[in-house]
């Protein structure tokens, strides 16, 4: 989704909660967001109201946490994987995957 003038908002579709069948499925399957920055002379031009929707349009944009991939992201992402190939034929108990580190380190982002 490219996020243009004069339309700035955010798909609301996109809020649904991941913990869900359906919110996983749009997660999953939604084109990257993108957002067009304008230059500082294209957002001086603008008039008070579109420069203050093109602005929350912005804080809309980076509130969608893209995930950037990272040493860890990869790494946690590759034994997710091994983990599901070594689950897939366990008939009893499975084995798991524990993410551990300092807060605010994106465990939970990478895990997701």
């Amino acid at each position: 989704m490219v996020v243009n003038f004069p339309e700035f908002g955010m798909a609301d579709e996109r809020r649904l909660p991941t913990t869900t069948l359906e919110g996983w499925r749009r997660l999953v399957n939604a084109d990257p967001l993108t957002f067009d920055l304008l230059s500082e002379d294209g957002w001086q031009v603008l008039e008070s109201s579109a420069r203050h929707e093109y602005d929350e349009a912005r804080v809309n944009y980076h509130s969608e946490l893209i995930v950037v991939e990272t040493a860890t992201i990869r790494e946690v992402a590759r034994q997710g994987r091994l983990l599901t190939l070594v689950n897939r034929r366990e008939i009893s108990a499975r084995r798991g995957l524990i993410v551990s580190g300092p807060w605010a380190t994106g465990k939970s982002t990478a895990i997701k």
